[in-house]
């Protein structure tokens, strides 16, 4: 006999436990499916030479939680036992430039951010200072601050980096430094891509949480996936009685007269199941949707023809590195810039001195990445490029060879992209096409946020459109 649910979530990562949470606090009867046999989807830490490695840094993007609606405030919604300390500041290095390195402060006023960033630039690019920059960037950075956050990622997030400053100032300086700390907020090793093409609405998210202090830089305990995501998951099951069900293959969406009515599961002797609901969540990575619909929707099947086309292709190197503990690793998060061109040219966490629990004693561990076109990356080849980035590293932490105890190769990935960048397609979180039919994750839009933080608002948002309402006091 055949199931029936009010709602189906497909996908329990961040997005998809969140989403399940709110429709299933708001009184239906939900069920998430999982692939995988445990939850957190990419969230999960791997094991690295004694060392639990997890490649995520969740960002809260109000530190009360206030409009942001991702995970933490999830977490207080859910009643979930999610436990975090805060992140080190991030470091600046300036390569080229001769400067120690500069922590990234917490500035609490307009003010005091314009004369940071008027600073950062003498400390880059003397040549294009002006006596009237710090001035003319108060307004700007007032604006910044005093935004909020859907206005920002909404109304913001599909304006190049270059509409929005040039709008506001003629100033070559501020063009430059503006850029910079854009660059870095959408992780792209390539300032002028940024320029014409940097998703401004996210970046000025991660950057006004970086410099106002408007949220934080949270590290987990003991990890994203067991500190965030495993919480959340218990927190639905006990309190909302949200249905979990792992290792659940979904074979395709049912589609029919223009509605989604639920889903079919591969069993365990391959038999196929129907489990059918009312409303019908897919909250995979969008690359996942050509293996679960059949015949893909007229709209999906152009969003991702569009992102497949070589334009929006960018390549991601990442490499890990162990090391004994003869060197002291100073800062957790760590940003290089290029002080000529306002590149940031390679980021990196020193997870290891902000999660000492995930390393075994006497070894410490950082992981970097260098994200470019795919141009670009194509014509360095992933090889060279992780030569230039542990070059970086010698520099930075001198004695960093001799500490050296195992190294990753370069790995990386040149695949298409959506979400940092204006140009790119990005998936609505429904169509009039197919009704009862929804979209949440990592790569939808509108997203109050970015990372972790934006994966989960997109569940929040989706849950509320299910429920017709437009905030959570609502339910």
């Amino acid at each position: 006999m055949s199931e029936k649910f009010d709602c189906i979530v497909v996908g329990a990562g961040i997005s998809g436990i969140t989403c399940a949470g709110y429709l299933a606090k708001a009184g239906k009867k939900t069920l998430v499916v999982e692939k995988l046999s445990e939850v957190g989807g990419v969230t999960a830490a791997r094991d690295v030479m004694g060392c639990k490695v997890s490649m995520n840094i969740p960002l809260v993007s109000k530190d009360r939680y206030g409009d942001a609606n991702g995970w933490a405030k999830a977490a207080q919604d859910f009643g979930a036992d999610v436990r975090v300390v805060n992140c080190s500041v991030p470091r600046i290095y300036l390569a080229g430039s001769g400067k120690p390195p500069m922590p990234l402060p917490i500035c609490l006023s307009p003010e005091g951010a314009a004369k940071w960033m008027t600073e950062i630039l003498a400390a880059s690019r003397p040549d294009l200072m002006e006596n009237n920059i710090e001035r003319e960037l108060v307004p700007i950075m007032k604006e910044i601050y005093e935004t909020p956050v859907e206005k920002m990622t909404v109304d913001w997030d599909e304006m190049p980096v270059k509409k929005w400053i040039t709008r506001r100032t003629d100033i070559k300086g501020i063009h430059f430094v503006f850029n910079m700390m854009m660059s870095v907020s959408i992780y792209t090793s390539d300032a002028d891509y940024t320029w014409n093409y940097g998703n401004v609405g996210k970046a000025l998210e991660q950057f006004r949480i970086w410099i106002s202090g408007d949220g934080k830089m949270a590290v987990p305990l003991p990890n994203t996936q067991f500190g965030i995501c495993v919480p959340l998951a218990d927190a639905i099951r006990k309190n909302f009685n949200c249905e979990i069900r792992l290792n659940q293959e979904v074979k395709k969406v049912i589609i029919e007269d223009g509605r989604a009515k639920g889903i079919e599961i591969i069993g365990k002797n391959g038999e196929i199941q129907k489990i059918f609901a009312d409303e019908v969540v897919v909250s995979t990575r969008w690359v996942s949707y050509s293996s679960i619909f059949d015949p893909m929707p007229v709209f999906l099947e152009e969003i991702v023809r569009q992102a497949s086309s070589p334009e929006h292709y960018m390549g991601g190197a990442f490499i890990t590195f162990i090391m004994n503990d003869s060197i002291k690793l100073d800062g957790a998060y760590f940003l290089i810039f290029d002080a000529k061109t306002g590149t940031n040219i390679l980021g990196g966490c020193a997870q290891s001195t902000e999660q000492p629990w995930s390393a075994p004693e006497g070894k410490q561990f950082i992981w970097i990445f260098k994200i470019l076109t795919g141009k670009e990356y194509e014509k360095l080849g992933l090889e060279s490029i992780g030569v230039e980035m542990k070059t970086h590293m010698e520099t930075m932490f001198p004695g960093f060879s001799d500490a050296l105890v195992w190294e990753s190769p370069a790995q990386g990935r040149h695949a298409p992209t959506h979400f940092y960048y204006n140009s790119q397609p990005k998936v609505r979180h429904s169509y009039p096409a197919i009704k009862h039919l929804y979209f949440a994750g990592d790569c939808t839009y509108p997203m109050y946020g970015l990372l972790t933080d934006g994966a989960s608002s997109t569940g929040f948002i989706t849950a509320m459109e299910i429920l017709g309402v437009d905030q959570p006091a609502d339910i």
